[in-house]
């Protein structure tokens, strides 16, 4: 609660977005501006509800990713306005279409933000238009008006799209260049949400069909494999402090330095001219990058201590430079080797149609929290929707709204969005209210405060959903009254109703709560399997790229999870002190364990042939099975049984690293045991304090 208050005063800058409101701000204007020169007002009202809700689907990235959505927004909501006419009269079935569009919305949640908003903007207008009074003719007349309008905001989203070509794709390549030394040695850095938005944005694109695509997926797998060697050198710089080898540590510091530099440079040039891949990297930067290297290489057999840990540095280093001078060749030239010819298609756009079948079939089962919050979702909107029938209040529809927008699949997420909608609605219906007093009084300056409020509303809806609810609010006040209520009594009433869903959503939350201690040790216990997934593939000598990068990619996503999960655990009430502690701990030292998988893939990259030698597999095996044994004992909260005997194994590497060309493999090996023995000190340590509660 504290922490939803406090959001009702916080408006981070970074959040606004001015420009995308603009452009929303036309798709929602232009029907209402015929549409009050043609005297068809509540058509124009339609297309411009159409505008309006596919607006908040945020239809950023890349176009095609937007042209996706925005076409499943519009079929949305036209079915559900012709659905909700048809039923309407029966009251029976007017009912079960809520619930069942309240369950699809409610599971379309595990698709991510993506099917949640074509959920959720299919159940708002179903319930706003769909349950208005109407002839049949008129629902397909407000149907056909809905998608214009959703088409209209998603045209708009894409309009840059033949100008601009894959300038959304290069940002979210050169987002991860300028993040490409953004490591934390301790393992405690961020979850790589840059590299795995490039994927995203790369996703169902052909390189096979487009010379640009091509070009774009090599700089993504330059980044990927830069990064390793960038995870390898933080870890190796990290070693020669804890030696004091300050002198070494710094100079592998100035490569890291060095190489930000010129992955900035590179980011730089791709978004700088967005029909252009070839830039000129300044070359004092590549010659700051060189005599970097040139330093931590002179030092690598020099006299002193840590030379196993100076050599690998010398060696990641000199590969570095090596992954960002291929980097530079890409973007300073196309080069017909590693570029394919076009044949003539455009893009691919749709993805493989069976990925969410397959997600929405794996969460039809009681134990899914997407599946729980669809029936906790279905069954409150059916019961509301009864008792509205019941009881015949009037404009019953926003007491319903506000339920279906206020219940979130976790208990956090759901307070904050009752206090800021009941916060905002208070501050939008005191302004309307106002501004119908004493300012407004013709309907065409009703139709001019709609765009005006719908851009308020688009540009502080990230940074502070408070206000946006409040221009939303304003904005349910004027186009009802522009549907024919009466604005002076819709807002008490307004009021009333959206305190009494924030009741109804708490109250259906607490009592079937889906409290994310229940789930966070599967989705930690998950993530340590799929970092132990990625390590087991990265250290198999037979095991091919695509699947190391497929591994590596699995593993990232279920590390965001469990930070999420960790979250979500700290905001809940009467979550134990301990399990929070326990959630932050292994979320850090999963990352540490997939920090580990990429230094491994650096060694991997060099000396391919030195995971081919039993002391490497020893290793690799006995991490699997430790790691195996810290996903059961998390997942039970059991004392873990003994784990195999890594220390011994990385001695045994350390012999050998010389002459076997492991010393990379021995470092990251090192570090990794480390982590999976601190993972076992929190397990022990978890189920030490379950055998001290009282029975």
């Amino acid at each position: 609660m504290r922490a939803a208050i406090g959001g009702l005063i916080s408006v981070p800058r970074a959040k606004l977005s001015p420009r995308v409101a603009a452009r929303g701000t036309i798709a929602v204007a232009l029907p209402l501006l015929i549409g009050g020169l043609a005297g068809a007002v509540l058509p124009a009202v339609a297309a411009t509800l159409g505008a309006y809700f596919t607006g908040f689907a945020d239809l950023s990235g890349p176009y095609r990713r937007r042209l996706r959505l925005g076409f499943a927004l519009a079929v949305c909501g036209a079915l559900s306005v012709l659905l909700g006419a048809l039923v309407q009269p029966h009251t029976v079935l007017a009912v079960l279409l809520i619930a069942l569009w309240g369950f699809l919305a409610g599971l379309l949640t595990a698709l991510g933000p993506a099917g949640t908003r074509v959920g959720i903007t299919g159940l708002i207008v179903l319930i706003v238009l769909g349950e208005q009074p109407q002839e049949f003719s008129q629902a397909l007349l407000a149907a056909a008006a809905v998608f214009v309008g959703a088409g209209l905001q998603t045209l708009l989203a894409i309009a840059p799209w033949p100008v601009r070509g894959y300038a959304p794709e290069r940002a979210a390549i050169a987002a991860a260049y300028r993040q490409l030394t953004d490591v934390d040695p301790t393992g405690a850095g961020p979850a790589y949400p840059a590299v795995l938005e490039a994927h995203a944005a790369l996703q169902g694109l052909d390189p096979q069909r487009n010379r640009t695509v091509a070009g774009l997926r090599i700089l993504l797998d330059e980044v990927e494999r830069a990064r390793g060697e960038v995870v390898a050198l933080a870890g190796l710089r990290a070693r020669l402090e804890d030696m004091d080898r300050n002198d070494a540590a710094d100079e592998v510091a100035a490569v890291l330095e060095a190489a930000s530099a010129v992955g900035a440079a590179v980011a730089e040039r791709l978004t700088g001219d967005p029909d252009d891949l070839h830039p000129d990297v300044p070359p004092a930067l590549d010659d700051a990058l060189e005599r970097a290297v040139a330093a931590v290489r002179a030092r690598a057999d020099g006299p002193g201590r840590a030379p196993l840990t100076r050599r690998g540095a010398a060696t990641r280093s000199a590969a570095l430079a090596g992954q960002l001078r291929a980097a530079r060749r890409i973007v300073e030239s196309t080069d017909p080797d590693v570029t394919t010819t076009v044949h003539g298609g455009a893009p691919v756009f749709v993805m493989p149609a069976d990925e969410p079948v397959t997600v929405l079939r794996a969460n039809l089962r009681p134990s899914s929290a997407a599946f729980r919050h669809a029936l906790r979702l279905a069954f409150t909107l059916a019961a509301v929707a009864t008792a509205l029938a019941v009881l015949g209040l009037p404009r019953g529809y926003w007491l319903l709204l506000t339920v279906a927008v206020a219940i979130r699949p976790d208990f956090s997420a759901t307070v904050k969005q009752v206090v800021d909608r009941v916060a905002g609605t208070l501050l939008g219906m005191l302004v309307v209210s106002a501004l119908l007093e004493w300012v407004v009084s013709e309907t065409w300056q009703k139709m001019v405060l709609v765009p005006v409020f719908y851009f308020f509303l688009r540009t502080v809806l990230a940074a502070n959903f408070a206000l946006g609810a409040a221009a939303m609010a304003g904005n349910a006040v004027l186009i009802a009254d522009l549907l024919g209520a009466s604005a002076g009594s819709l807002i008490p009433e307004r009021l009333t109703y959206t305190v009494a869903a924030g009741a109804i959503a708490l109250a259906a939350y607490l009592a079937w709560p889906t409290w994310e201690r229940s789930t966070a040790r599967d989705t930690l216990a998950e993530s340590i399997e799929r970092a132990r997934s990625y390590l087991r593939t990265a250290a198999d000598p037979d095991a091919s790229d695509t699947d190391v990068d497929a591994a590596r990619t699995v593993a990232r996503v279920a590390l965001s999870n469990a930070r999420d999960s960790a979250k979500r655990l700290a905001d809940e009430p009467g979550t134990p002190p301990a399990l929070v502690d326990l959630a932050h701990g292994v979320t850090v030292h999963s990352s540490r364990l997939v920090q580990g998988g990429m230094a491994l893939e650096a060694a991997r990259d060099a000396h391919p042939e030195g995971l081919a030698r039993p002391e490497a597999r020893a290793f690799a095996g006995d991490v699997d099975t430790a790691l195996a044994l810290v996903a059961t004992a998390l997942r039970t909260g059991r004392r873990p049984r003994p784990l195999p005997p890594l220390r011994a194994d990385v001695d045994r590497l350390i012999a050998v690293a010389p002459n076997a060309r492991l010393a990379t493999f021995a470092t990251a090996a090192d570090r990794l045991t480390d982590g999976i023995g601190t993972l076992n000190h929190l397990l022990r340590q978890d189920a030490k304090a379950a055998d001290a509660q009282p029975r």
